[in-house]
């Protein structure tokens, strides 16, 4: 077996590290060298002038058409349908009719009420008359009476006259209240006969048939009114802050590809849904034309604010990678990495919402070999 010393192990190690080092001291200088020929380079790129632009925030919402007002009609009383004025689809104004309940008890019973109410006015015309005419005896016999001239008994006699007429004129009074109250039913009754739309609008749905027996407070239509519409949606809590009542909103139907349709926001909900972490709100539709209907799937566009002056690049002047976006700025010939914050694209050019601003000079080709520092020399253009 050969041993080895320990003296001659450590001169073993010392010459290994030698060796070791020599290599690596080369490979360090041969980086250097290269990175200080890479750094005297001179890039030729192309560039490009961000420009500013004025840039429309938006905020999208989906959501349905509704219509401006939705009434189901009813009826107060139970009856036979002797006829229907309207089915679906049609037109109606206030207070058109659209159905008739069979009227004849209705008819028979205002006859019988007003022809009671008639009969008490004129008794209550004759108590009055008598009460007058005793008031009068009354009057004159209490002053004969003041006078002497006529005694207590005489004058009592026509007391007893005025306070019997006056009891007949109370109750006569009383009949009339009571007969224009039983009239007052018996119209309204016959009233109820006939079933009008409360609102001007257009007939949804019709429950009923002729001749069908109903009972009372049963759903017989739903008139809805289409112009207006409303736009019933919701937006993204994120966007909360950005909406109010008042702003611009364009709607966009998948049924009208080729078109779009104006709107308002009306009302914005005080609170944001827990459960889907978004914001309810309704815009006013125009329908003049009665084009779109009320139950349409509809996507909106709320115009949130203008903005001027926001820097556009072409988009290949934007480096990206692991979801990291940057630019190179070129000043006086040197380039300086940017990390910026893109926003939409529009015709070959993005917005860049942070990090340069307008008037800025831009490379837009041979980014993969720039770096923080690099000379280059550019051809500018303005876009």
């Amino acid at each position: 077996m050969k041993i080895i010393t320990k003296g001659a192990a450590i001169y073993f190690v010392s010459i290994l590290g030698i060796f070791l080092i020599l290599p690596s001291c080369s490979k360090d200088k041969g980086n250097a060298k290269k990175a200080e020929v890479k750094a005297d380079s001179v890039f030729k790129v192309n560039t490009a002038i961000a420009v500013g632009r004025a840039v429309q925030r938006t905020v999208e919402a989906t959501g349905t058409l509704a219509p401006w007002e939705e009434v189901i009609v009813s009826n107060e009383t139970a009856g036979t349908v002797d006829k229907i004025f309207v089915d679906l689809g049609d037109k109606v104004t206030e207070g058109q009719l659209m159905l008739r309940f069979d009227q004849q008890d209705a008819k028979s019973n205002f006859n019988s009420a007003e022809a009671a109410l008639d009969i008490n006015i004129r008794a209550f015309e004759r108590a009055k008359a008598v009460w007058a005419d005793a008031g009068s005896n009354l009057k004159r016999y209490t002053n004969l009476f003041s006078e002497g001239v006529v005694s207590i008994s005489q004058r009592d006699t026509f007391q007893t006259q005025y306070d019997v007429a006056d009891a007949q004129l109370k109750q006569a009074e009383a009949q009339v209240n009571q007969a224009k109250a039983q009239f007052e039913i018996a119209k309204k009754r016959l009233v109820d006969t006939e079933i009008r739309s409360p609102i001007e609008g257009e007939v949804k749905k019709r429950f009923i048939s002729t001749g069908e027996v109903l009972k009372d407070k049963m759903s017989l239509f739903i008139v809805v009114k289409n112009d207006p519409l409303k736009f019933q949606g919701a937006v993204p809590e994120s966007s909360a802050p950005d909406i109010r009542v008042g702003q611009d909103v364009v709607i966009y139907i998948e049924a009208f590809k080729d078109k779009t349709f104006p709107a308002k926001i009306i009302r914005v909900s005080p609170s944001i849904d827990e459960k889907t972490r978004s914001l309810s709100i309704e815009a006013k539709v125009p329908n003049m034309h009665n084009i779109l209907k009320s139950g349409f799937f509809a996507k909106a566009v709320v115009i949130t604010k203008r903005e001027g002056n926001i820097p556009f690049v072409p988009e290949s002047a934007v480096y990206s990678f692991a979801g990291i976006n940057k630019v190179y700025v070129i000043i006086n010939g040197i380039a300086k990495e940017q990390l910026v914050k893109i926003g939409m694209h529009e015709a070959g050019l993005v917005e860049i919402i942070e990090g340069i601003k307008p008037e800025d000079i831009v490379a837009t080709t041979g980014l993969d070999q720039l770096f923080d520092g690099a000379k280059v020399e550019g051809t500018g253009n303005r876009q």
